[in-house]
């Protein structure tokens, strides 16, 4: 595919640029939905005490309060840009060996869990405890259905529709590495949070990649559904199994996908050749940008701003939590 911007670098690097800064109002409108969101859930939980002490009713909020900061700017942004949402759900054209990649990538997911651990160690090692983002177990089904709905199901769906769907395809024409990377590292930061950060980029990354070899973005959010539908049943498992159970469950489950996700990456790198024959119009990078020289200048300023202004909120969380433990 000719690119129509071979006339030069300039108009290509211009390009690049405004697909940065698209991507960028969109994590802003995450941001500020958050916000709003959060500060509306405060005045709830004061005005109406018993939200928090009644579970589900808890969870609940904290469900809609989801939504709203991940649906709410995905919704915004097909209105924004005047782009059906669809065209960023599926890459439209399947490839070979798609469940091979999946599998790959759901054990990088879980490599990515023992790096958030060994991060978490490191920290209570100097006597700081970040929120993990685990919820507490319970029994009451009606709480596990809502668990398994706003935990699962949304997050693989509006989550990948943001960073997978919209961020890496919107970057994908201007080259697949930076597109892979620059999502995954969206994918972390807007988790805000010092342990699920290097989790969600280490996955992100991998999602990232196994979506633009498939071909379609549902390579991932299979990846993201099961891993979060998988963590919601280990952590109510303790609730109806005794605990040592529980755990060799948990352990044998965990070793099984690390197990399988490695054979399949050892697979399609004994495949390479074979794999690298296969075709995608849309990740062909029609206008790359040089990113060789001057990187850092060629990055979005208000993309700098939003990983600062990310890695800030995730910094006093740390801080206001390690001073609550003194």
């Amino acid at each position: 595919m000719n690119s129509p911007f071979d006339d030069g670098e300039e108009i290509r690097l211009k390009s690049f640029r405004a697909a940065q800064n698209r991507i960028s109002i969109l994590m802003f409108i995450m941001l500020v939905t958050e916000f709003a969101a959060s500060t509306l859930m405060i005045v709830l939980f004061a005005v109406f005490p018993q939200l928090k002490t009644d579970t589900f009713q808890f969870e609940l909020m904290q469900a809609l309060l989801y939504l709203s900061y991940v649906a709410v700017p995905v919704l915004l942004y097909g209105v924004i840009s005047g782009k059906r949402l669809g065209n960023y759900f599926s890459f439209k054209r399947g490839r070979k060996h798609t469940v091979a990649v999946g599998f790959a990538a759901m054990g990088a997911v879980y490599f990515a869990q023992l790096v958030a651990t060994v991060v978490s160690y490191l920290f209570e090692s100097v006597n700081i405890y970040p929120d993990a983002g685990i919820f507490d177990p319970s029994s009451d089904p009606a709480v596990l259905a809502l668990r398994f709905v706003y935990i699962a199901v949304f997050p693989a769906i509006f989550e990948e529709l943001m960073t997978r769907g919209i961020v890496l395809r919107e970057l994908l024409p201007y080259g697949k590495g930076f597109a892979i990377i620059t999502s995954g590292a969206i994918f972390g930061l807007m988790h805000m949070n010092p342990l699920q950060l290097p989790f969600a980029f280490i996955a992100g990354v991998a999602m990232a990649y196994a979506v633009v070899y498939c071909g379609s973005l549902r390579v991932s959010v299979a990846v993201h559904f099961a891993n979060n539908f998988i963590s919601v049943l280990l952590t109510a498992l303790p609730e109806f199994l005794p605990e040592d159970i529980a755990f060799y469950i948990e352990a044998l489950i965990t070793f099984v996908i690390f197990a399988a996700g490695s054979i399949a990456a050892i697979w399609l790198m004994l495949h390479k050749d074979e794999l690298k024959e296969q075709k995608c119009v849309e990740c062909n990078e029609p206008y790359k940008v040089d990113l060789r020289e001057n990187t850092l200048k060629k990055i979005s300023p208000m993309l700098y701003v939003y990983a600062a202004a990310t890695v800030t909120m995730a910094l006093v969380t740390l801080f206001t939590t390690a001073m609550a433990g003194l």
